[in-house]
């Protein structure tokens, strides 16, 4: 993403050298495996699930990667588990707190 964020990416050539091959291959590949997958290692939310889903909502939200259906179904799955909203509303209550607070 970085590289591809600055206007770079390897030549067809330069590929086989680095880990990810190209920008485009990462967007095809990471579309593949969520495609209709509510979870991406199985029929569990698992680590994962965070690692995956927070760059997919991360890249999404700041228009670093493509609107894909496939990451929108995914992310938003995501989005709406009971938990992240839980832990979402007290990262808010918590952050209002602090504001009020003196230096």
């Amino acid at each position: 993403m970085g590289n591809h964020a600055v206007g770079w990416d390897p030549t067809p050539e330069m590929q086989g050298r680095f880990g990810y091959g190209s920008h485009a291959a990462v967007g095809d590949t990471l579309a593949k495996a969520v495609a209709g997958r509510r979870y991406i290692a199985g029929e569990n939310f698992t680590a994962a699930d965070i690692y995956v889903g927070s760059m997919i909502g991360f890249n999404l939200r700041f228009g670093t990667i493509e609107k894909r259906p496939e990451f929108e179904a995914y992310w938003s799955g995501l989005e709406k588990r009971p938990a992240r909203l839980r832990a979402g509303a007290q990262v808010e209550k918590l952050a209002a707190k602090r504001a009020w607070e003196p230096a």
